[in-house]
């Protein structure tokens, strides 16, 4: 009979039917979620948007860039839009990496925020999918239909999922690690490496931070599966196996290391000294709080202050205790099964153990980022006693259930913040209701649980029972979830998805519009108005603004000295001069009308900058001005500008020095103007040993507290200041005309707050004129009513004399002839031999420079800026970037790919593959025809069977039977190992 042929139509439909499990256990979380997220209105049902916290002020104008470049706007390896400029492989591998990014870049760029909720459901569904997968693999019998539902809709909606939302890089962790679990069941039981090393290298490529923690709970369970499985491990195959997994490993790292060996390059450039950790022995939480987060609804905070996020479903906490009890499940299983869920618990409990799980590093907000594989084993554990409810009583369920409500009670009268019966609400018109609570939610849930699991238990084969479980499962999750929006919403604030556009959209546009009116190919542009920092990243401008956990902190260290805002790992726009303006080539100032959202007061457009050109889109005008000082990427200096050491306090004499080194002058641009008059009212001062001034009220029951300084304007000039501090406390500052505020006519003027993140830098009081006596107040204002500073430093500007001297640098500034986001070329002419060309191109490994045709070697300035040396008279310099460790990175991966398909070969279908591989390239000879394939004995129990390798019989084979022993001692073969193979 001739076989029908199958369409494909008829065998999707097939496959889909086939599949249908793993459909609804992909769609089942999503609806939930996705349910919640309608319940608080998130975008496109309502206005608020899924940006919170870091997705809004980083990783969404990340996902812009990615776009760009991935379309082929821009560059994956070096961005100009970051802290004057810098390398994209950290950024990359810390937050681009997923695969699901595609999905960000296939969709119309206008659906950002929404593409970015559609990554979010994505990666819940898959989590389920892939945990179902692990699930199925791993039962002895087939598992209960209900089983293979619930559990992945636990594990895609733990608590965790829910607040890690926000950090949707972390979520490949959930994704990846059931399936490098069943990779190492399969390396332990079948001696399989392959199933093992593509999981981890590709958990590794997703996200090398969390790769790192998973890595870490791979090994532990490891250990846990060759100790719980059934049977005796026999020591010789235990340290075969051993071998094994460190050579799977092994070939993973190589796997991924394009993106591992990066990224350490680009953590070297600050993240790695980003904090000071202290390692002394402490420990973090008490064990009966803990034990509240394991409930729902128990959201407290993403502040470093916050618990574990270890929710994953109430009727876990009556099976995970049910699977100690159950009869079923072997002691060998329990005793190591509790000891490696002890060892997760003491990971989190001791300080410097959950440090190490950190890469040795303090979280920065959101701790405990590895809770989810807390999480995970609980939810095996549950589905372990699940499958084998016949291994408990009823009087077992029943006492269980009946601890849990008493510890609830105990929680009551505890009254925790985060855990309680009712909370309070009160709507915009002033009205207060009372919403449950955990506690209530909880006594609900687990009074439901205890019916169900025993119904189950009696009546296995009740689908009504089944189906009112998944009802109650998914009304507990969407409670949970809908419950921790809300929470974060109070936390950290969900922006409004208004915010985000079409403020992008036009903010892109009227970018673009402007590089068209000047095409030149090279110049920097900045914004009196930023949504972010990150906004030059994001629509598409060369700023100095942006933020990343992957800084170049000597660059970032120099704009702080300089005097613009800081922060750690970010820069802002503010503090701005008209020097420093010149210096890094802000070339155009855009600012904003009509619709003023998001425009500061601090970055005020200067008078002598005039405007050029202008954009207007909807409510919204962009008007750009031209910067008549600008002076180019690079330009030609005296070797002096090396020796310039910039000082922590002073960022005017530190400008002073930079200007004057560059220009070979000796002027005074920045002038100190002294204080003529000082008061205070009711303020305490005491001095510091480090030099710095404590100012405090002297009655904290009086709100004014102020210190008022009177200076003499020296010129026609903008009066800047600047209080250096190491110690920022946040204080407003006002301003008056002295002669006004004698009079009392009118109130002083409000000039902004100083200190604190954005507004720790240079402030600009305006423009006043020569002789005019001016009174500045700044009032203590904040909760710990005390302030710090070394020095009240004003400084007037000699605006006139600075024009002159720009005027005759830009006749040798770097002439840009060619210029790609990796290369560039210009030509320079240096007057005098030794000359440098100093850039403002951020100093770091990679960059390959040449000067008329001879490679020379990058030096630097001001600690954190390339300088080229030049030969005197006209100079040609290109410079490309392309980082060595780039290259061996790619060498290595390659390596490890040619490995895999090696092992690969030799593992598919018990070495066939590779046979035929062998055969081809002549290695067999006439021979390879008599060699015999072995066959497995059927009624042979291979659980503990390692992998076969192809056995010739012709002896004289000898290259054969060389690479067989050779893979047989790596897999860590059994000498008897071929003794079923007949």
């Amino acid at each position: 009979m001739e076989k029908t042929k199958t369409s494909p139509l008829s065998f999707i439909k097939k496959w889909c039917y086939d599949k249908r499990l793993y459909f609804l256990v992909f769609f089942l979380p999503v609806a939930i979620m996705f349910s919640a997220y309608a319940f608080f209105k998130i975008h496109p049902i309502g206005d608020s948007s899924v940006l919170v916290l870091d997705l809004n002020g980083q990783y969404v104008y990340y996902y812009e860039q990615f776009r760009d470049a991935f379309h082929g706007n821009g560059s994956f390896i070096y961005n100009w839009s970051r802290n004057l400029s810098g390398e994209m492989f950290g950024v990359f591998a810390y937050y681009l990496a997923s695969p699901f990014m595609l999905i960000l870049v296939l969709l119309p760029r206008t659906m950002m925020a929404t593409s970015i909720l559609i990554l979010q459901l994505a990666k819940i569904g898959t989590a389920a999918v892939t945990f179902m997968f692990f699930l199925k693999k791993i039962s002895v019998q087939k598992p209960k239909t209900i089983s293979l539902i619930i559990f992945p809709t636990m594990y895609a909606l733990m608590s965790y999922m829910v607040v890690q939302l926000m950090d949707p890089m972390w979520l490949d962790g959930l994704i990846y690690l059931p399936l490098i679990c069943w990779g190492v069941h399969r390396l332990v039981d079948e001696g399989k490496l392959v199933p093992y090393i593509v999981p981890l290298a590709l958990m590794f490529i997703a996200h090398f931070y969390i790769g790192y923690m998973v890595g870490i709970f791979t090994f532990f369970y490891f250990c846990w599966y060759c100790l719980s499985r059934e049977g005796r491990i026999l020591p010789k195959k235990f340290f075969s196996r051993c071998v094994a997994f460190g050579i799977g490993t092994l070939v993973a790292l190589m796997c991924a290391a394009f993106v591992l060996i990066t990224v350490y390059n680009s953590l070297k450039l600050g993240k790695f000294e980003f904090t000071d950790p202290d390692f002394s022995l402490a420990t973090q939480f008490d064990f009966l709080t803990f034990i509240t987060k394991l409930f729902p609804m128990s959201y407290d905070t993403v502040y470093p202050e916050g618990m574990p996020m270890i929710y994953c479903g109430t009727a876990v906490l009556i099976l995970v205790p049910l699977f100690f009890m159950n009869d079923r499940i072997t002691m060998k299983e329990k005793t190591s099964t509790g000891l490696l869920t002890f060892l997760l618990v003491i990971l989190m409990y001791i300080k410097p153990a959950d440090m190490a799980m950190h890469g040795f590093q303090v979280p920065n907000w959101l701790p405990y980022r590895y809770s989810f594989i807390f999480s995970f084993l609980m939810i095996v554990m549950a589905f372990r006693a699940f499958e084998n409810l016949e291994g408990i009583t009823a009087k077992n369920i029943g006492g269980i259930f009946f601890g849990l409500m008493v510890f609830l009670f105990w929680c009551e009268r505890e009254n925790y913040s985060h855990f309680q019966l009712f909370e309070t609400k009160t709507s915009e018109t002033g009205d207060t209701t009372n919403v449950i609570q955990g506690i209530w939610v909880s006594m609900i849930a687990l009074a439901a649980y205890f019916a169900l699991i025993y119904l189950i238990k009696k009546y296995p084969k009740s689908k009504a029972v089944c189906i009112v479980m998944v009802g109650v499962l998914a009304v507990e999750l969407f409670a949970n979830s809908a419950d921790t929006i809300d929470k974060i919403d109070t936390d950290v604030a969900y922006s409004k998805y208004t915010s985000y556009e079409p403020y992008m959209t036009q903010t892109r546009n009227a970018v673009s519009m402007m590089k068209e009116y000047d095409p030149s190919l090279f110049y920097r542009m900045e914004a009196t108005f930023h949504r972010t920092v990150n906004d030059p990243i994001g629509t598409g401008y060369k700023g100095i603004s942006h933020s990343s956990s992957t800084m170049n902190a000597p660059a970032l260290m120099m704009l702080h000295k300089l005097g613009y805002a800081y922060g750690g790992h970010y820069t802002k726009y503010d503090g701005t001069t008209f020097m420093t303006d010149a210096l890094f080539d802000i070339k155009y100032l855009m600012d904003k009308t009509g619709n003023t959202s998001f425009v500061g007061t601090r970055v005020k457009v200067p008078e002598e900058y005039k405007l050029t050109t202008e954009y207007t889109e909807g409510d919204a005008t962009y008007k750009f001005y031209n910067n008549p000082n600008a002076l180019g990427l690079g330009m030609v200096s005296s070797p002096s500008i090396e020796d310039v050491s910039l000082s922590e306090d002073n960022p005017f004499e530190n400008q002073n020095m930079v200007f004057n080194a560059l220009a070979g002058t000796t002027k005074e641009y920045f002038t100190k103007i002294p204080v003529i008059n000082s008061e205070m009212e009711n303020v305490s001062t005491s001095q510091l040993t480090d030099g710095h001034t404590k100012y405090f009220p002297t009655d904290t029951s009086i709100a004014e507290c102020h210190i008022d300084y009177v200076v003499k304007m020296d010129k026609d000039s903008y009066l800047y200041m600047y209080l250096p501090t190491k110690y920022e406390r946040s204080c407003n500052v006002w301003i008056q005309d002295e002669d006004d505020y004698m009079d009392g006519s009118e109130p002083m003027e409000y000039a902004g707050q100083f200190f604190v993140g954005d507004n720790y830098s240079i402030m600009n009081l305006g423009k006043f004129y020569e002789g005019q006596e001016l009174r500045i107040r700044i009032t203590v204002a904040n909760d710990d009513n005390e302030a710090y500073w070394k020095d009240q430093l004003f400084y007037t500007f000699d605006y006139d004399s600075f024009a002159q001297t720009c005027a005759d640098m830009q006749k040798n500034v770097l002439e840009v002839t060619s210029f790609k986001d990796t290369y560039l070329e210009g030509t320079v002419n240096a007057e005098n031999d030794g000359s440098v060309l100093f850039t403002t191109i951020p100093y770091e490994n990679g960059w390959t420079i040449t000067v008329n045709g001879k490679k020379v070697t990058a030096e630097k300035s001001l600690d954190s800026l390339i300088t080229i040396p030049l030969e005197q008279g006209e100079n040609k310099i290109t410079m490309k970037f392309s980082p060595d460790y780039w290259k061996v990175s790619l060498i290595i991966t390659g390596f490890g790919v040619v490995l895999l398909v090696l092992i690969f070969l030799f593992e598919y279908k018990r070495g066939k593959v590779m046979k035929k591989v062998l055969a081809k390239a002549n290695f067999t000879a006439e021979n390879s025809e008599n060699a015999t394939t072995p066959v497995i004995n059927d009624t042979t129990d291979t659980t503990d069977e390692p992998l076969r390798i192809y056995r010739p019989d012709n002896d004289d084979d000898e290259k054969l039977r060389h690479i067989n022993e050779m893979m047989k001692n790596i897999l860590g073969e059994d000498e008897d190992s071929g003794k079923n193979d007949k």
